[in-house]
């Protein structure tokens, strides 16, 4: 009599690809650089908020160490940038049209706000946004200079988080989804700026949101929620290209998972070793400006190891705050 068992297939204790998403155009990225924090206290080596500045610079961030890193992309240098004060956890950096440093802080000792940097020493020139029981994790801008916020916020008996915009002369702040979610996290604009996209980290969802005319509100018949994830973690930051296709952070599976315009997936990136459980925090991706060169960052919250990967996707960046 034959026994039926079944038995593991390599990574299934891991970070399994779900069989729907098995068949897709699949690449594994390759090492770019390392990000040495030692190993006093792995768990707190989480990598995020990669961005590239008007000199090619590429810059990562800590969160739980609140620091900011820098890479000369000529010469593989990594250096330490900034330590933020009091204790910011920064989860985002964006390049303003004038060079300024924004970043989402998603809590302080003074609650959540956006700090904005001097680009040559790194000192915070003010903050932004602080708004009381928010919890900012990323933001993208338009062409105005103004901005969008997402919200870390929200629990599964209280989905408080939303999406807000901050107006060009950074003063006025709109909610443009006021609640209804749970940990609103990666978010940008379409080539056209007539689209909203944004992961849902806490129902592991993908938002399409069609803007208004005025840029600050949602068009309901135009919103919708194209993809649903799976997996403990999950959607993080995402970007978005020329072509419209849009990359999302597959946190803790230390992949990518690539989708065109219309909410389809069309393609994935594989981080070397996830097959192992090595380096599956995968929590953020950017496209350098002029060139379809992806970067990835990821870590291995076991061994504290952390690093930035790169590949090459389907077109060039969006633009150069994408």
């Amino acid at each position: 009599m034959i026994e039926a068992k079944l038995t593991y297939q390599e990574g299934d204790q891991f970070a399994p690809i779900p069989a729907n998403e098995q068949s897709l155009p699949s690449i594994v990225a390759e090492h770019f650089v390392d990000i040495d924090l030692g190993d006093e206290n792995p768990a707190y080596n989480i990598l995020e908020g990669l961005n590239f500045d008007q000199h090619d610079n590429l810059y990562v961030c800590v969160p739980p160490q609140g620091d900011i890193y820098r890479v000369d992309m000529k010469t593989k240098k990594v250096s330490h940038f900034t330590h933020l004060p009091h204790n910011m956890l920064p989860s985002a950096l964006k390049v303003h049209r004038d060079g300024r440093l924004f970043i989402t802080s998603a809590g302080s000792n003074h609650g959540c706000s956006v700090a904005v940097l001097d680009p040559d020493d790194g000192h915070v020139i003010k903050e932004l946004a602080n708004l009381p029981g928010r919890m900012f994790d990323d933001l993208a801008f338009d062409h105005r200079g103004g901005f969008y916020l997402s919200d870390l916020g929200g629990t599964l008996d209280n989905p408080s988080a939303g999406i807000y915009y901050v107006s060009p002369d950074e003063k006025t702040i709109t909610p443009v989804v006021k609640n209804g979610m749970i940990a609103s996290n990666g978010i940008s604009l379409d080539p056209e700026e007539n689209n909203l996209w944004t992961t849902e980290y806490g129902t592991g969802r993908l938002h399409h949101l069609g803007l208004s005319g005025d840029k600050k509100s949602i068009v309901p018949s135009l919103s919708n929620i194209p993809y649903y994830f799976t997996g403990m973690e999950g959607p993080d930051s995402l970007t978005v290209d020329r072509d419209g296709n849009v990359y999302v952070s597959m946190c803790g599976q230390g992949r990518f998972l690539i989708f065109n315009k219309n909410g389809f997936p069309i393609g994935q990136i594989l981080l070397p070793g996830r097959e192992r459980g090595d380096m599956l925090k995968s929590t953020h991706i950017i496209i350098r400006p002029n060139t379809n060169e992806a970067y990835m960052c990821s870590s291995n919250l076991t061994t504290g190891k952390a690093a930035i990967f790169k590949a090459k996707v389907y077109a060039k960046s969006n633009n150069f705050n994408d």
